[in-house]
């Protein structure tokens, strides 16, 4: 009589064991293969998910108002195509050349030790310290003028870097409104599959937290691209109605400052030089005061903007939204300052979402979809 093998069911084990780590294998390779195809084209992928989240609403007023998926996301290229890639198209060529002398001219200025305006000296009480704070800062002497030149200069820099990356983005930013359109168009579906594959790997819970990057998502580009745009808009206006050359690269620098959070003292520099050089061609006349309203305007827009686009829905601590801005940047270019935040705001406030949670809490009751969040 045969005696039984003890080996045999431990051979069954080992195969089993090889034929998954096989079709592991199989499909890491699969993964990395799809990794390498997107790979060109992640920064302009991941933009157009951020953008497409960040619009959603206007699509859905859109559909609510009877139109279909295709015909709102159609309108929403349109608008995008002439207010947003049009003018791109047309001063990203010269922003970088002109940005870079603006930058170099104002250095210059800075370096000839310009004299106060003779009412800024005169006035009563303020004036004479105005004036010695600002010999202070640029006349007394030669080590001063260089330590302020060595603080001027990366942020030259960093502008001029921005305005390249601007013009070397146009691709990105092409693709990602494509597929930012088809987003709009079959979003529904998407959202459905994303919620039901997180589903499977995490439970519901982790479903549901895709409301959480939803609103996350919306809550810095509203809050910080959004206001930062209004005020490079509002800048560039002022400053072609007052007769500024210059206007779109100043308003471009504006904008770059704005989202940089460090917004305030420098988009005052902006106004200002803009109106010492009105009061340098004509004196203190309406276009100087015009322009020197409109800048305090801009420059105070962000207490107003803010809380009214960002809203509750977010709470992301500045230093966290320096970090990412700047971050962004420097790993992804132009469009890394606004993935930049956007990755950190999601990211805190997943965490924080978890945070929140109870171990047994089951979040299955949660309705609609993660781009559906509220904001």
């Amino acid at each position: 009589m045969q005696q039984p093998d003890d080996k045999q069911p431990a051979m069954f084990g080992t195969a089993s064991l090889m034929e998954k780590f096989a079709l592991l294998l199989l499909f890491s390779l699969l993964l990395a293969g799809v990794y390498l195809v997107l790979k060109p084209f992640m920064l302009g992928l991941a933009f157009a998910a951020i953008l497409a989240v960040a619009a959603w609403p206007v699509r859905s007023w859109l559909v609510g108002r009877g139109l279909s998926g295709n015909i709102a996301a159609g309108i929403m290229l349109s608008a995008l195509l002439v207010f947003v890639l049009v003018p791109i198209l047309v001063l990203a060529p010269d922003l970088a050349v002109e940005v870079k002398s603006l930058t170099g001219q104002g250095m210059t200025w800075i370096e000839s030790t310009p004299p106060l305006p003779g009412w800024v000296t005169g006035l009563p009480l303020v004036g004479g310290k105005i004036a010695s704070t600002w010999s202070g800062l640029l006349a007394q002497t030669p080590e001063s003028k260089a330590m302020l030149m060595s603080y001027a200069e990366p942020v030259r820099q960093f502008l001029t870097s921005a305005a390249f990356g601007l013009a070397t983005s146009l691709l990105d930013i092409s693709l990602a409104l494509v597929v930012a359109t088809t987003f709009w168009s079959r979003g529904d579906r998407v959202a459905v599959v994303l919620r039901d594959s997180l589903g499977r790997l995490g439970g519901p819970q982790l479903a549901a937290l895709t409301d959480v990057a939803a609103g996350a998502t919306r809550g810095v580009f509203y809050g910080i691209v959004g206001t930062a745009a209004v005020q490079g808009l509002l800048m560039t206006a002022g400053l072609l109605i007052a007769g500024v050359p210059g206007a779109a690269p100043l308003g471009f620098v504006t904008l770059i400052f704005a989202i940089s959070q460090f917004g305030g003292a420098l988009i005052n520099i902006v106004w200002g030089g803009a109106a010492w050089w009105l009061y340098a061609q004509s004196g203190m006349d309406a276009a100087f005061w015009f322009v020197v309203l409109w800048g305090l305007m801009v420059t105070f827009s962000d207490n107003l903007l803010k809380p009214l686009l960002i809203g509750s829905s977010i709470k992301l601590p500045l230093m966290l939204v320096i970090l990412g801005v700047f971050g962004g940047f420097l790993s992804f270019g132009f469009l890394g300052l606004f993935i930049g935040p956007t990755l950190l705001a999601v990211a805190f406030e997943l965490l924080a979402a978890w945070r929140r949670r109870k171990p047994a809490e089951n979040s299955s009751s949660s309705q609609g979809s993660p781009i559906d969040g509220a904001a």
